[in-house]
């Protein structure tokens, strides 16, 4: 795990260097982070998944915290934005992470790696966005889509942003992570279960203090109260989700 993640890290700066080395108006922040994902299947281990945690900002190109790509377009007032970038996804399932006997036999279900379109619109009461979302890597078919709302609340050096949330899963991709196919049911003794598209609200709040010297310290939450179509799976045990991500960046 710490292999991947010093690679990630050095690819990361890499391309910092780079981007910032190609367009002029270059500014960013570096440090470490580690997202907690607790998992909704049935007996199922909780993953602690350390990160680079890096700000890089340029006219076209920006990585933030576990995002990466370029901004298609944005307006002088700072009020539309249009981007295109790629962002781990957090589902996965491996059965020899279960204490549960019948999961065990399941196949694995693997990250993805999501390619996203994102539109957002700034108001002065918020922010209004939604993206499109599929898996480059091919391990989860179909796409997802959200769209979300959030309220930035600046006091003094805290910033705290609440939002909310819909997040669309097709059919094909919520039945990768949570169907049960019939090789499966025959050899775990679970029932056949094909899931079909899935519309779960979410909750989230993100949080980042800013010290004297130049240290950003942050703190992100996601809960999910996810849709019947997943519930209803038997691999799943709960009705909810949880991430949450913390960390600290150093401005350079």
């Amino acid at each position: 795990m710490f292999k991947i993640f010093s690679k990630s890290l050095a690819l990361l700066l890499g391309l910092a260097f780079i981007f910032g080395t190609v367009f002029s108006s270059f500014a960013g922040s570096g440090g470490a982070g580690m997202v907690w994902i607790r998992s909704p299947y049935k007996g199922h281990d909780d993953y602690y998944i350390p990160f680079p945690s890096l700000q890089i900002e340029s006219k076209y190109f920006f990585i933030k915290e576990l995002k990466l790509g370029f901004y298609l377009y944005r307006d002088d007032a700072d009020e539309h934005e249009l981007t295109l970038g790629i962002t781990p996804g957090f589902t996965m399932f491996d059965p020899d992470k279960t204490n549960n006997f019948r999961l065990s036999y399941l196949d694995k279900r693997k990250m993805a790696a999501d390619v996203y379109l994102q539109y957002l619109r700034r108001y002065r009461y918020g922010t209004v966005g939604a993206k499109i979302y599929m898996d480059v890597l091919g391990n989860a078919d179909g796409f997802g889509v959200d769209a979300f709302y959030k309220l930035p609340v600046f006091i003094n050096e805290f910033t705290i942003t609440p939002g909310v949330g819909l997040s669309y899963l097709s059919g094909d991709r919520t039945d990768y992570y949570y169907g049960i196919s019939r090789a499966e049911a025959i050899r775990s003794g679970l029932k056949y279960y094909h899931a079909d598209f899935s519309i779960s609200p979410y909750v989230s709040l993100e949080a980042s203090y800013l010290t004297e010297n130049g240290w950003n310290i942050f703190a992100n939450a996601q809960y999910t109260y996810l849709s019947d179509e997943i519930t209803d799976s038997p691999m799943i045990g709960e009705d909810q989700a949880l991430m949450l991500s913390f960390g600290a960046m150093m401005s350079f």
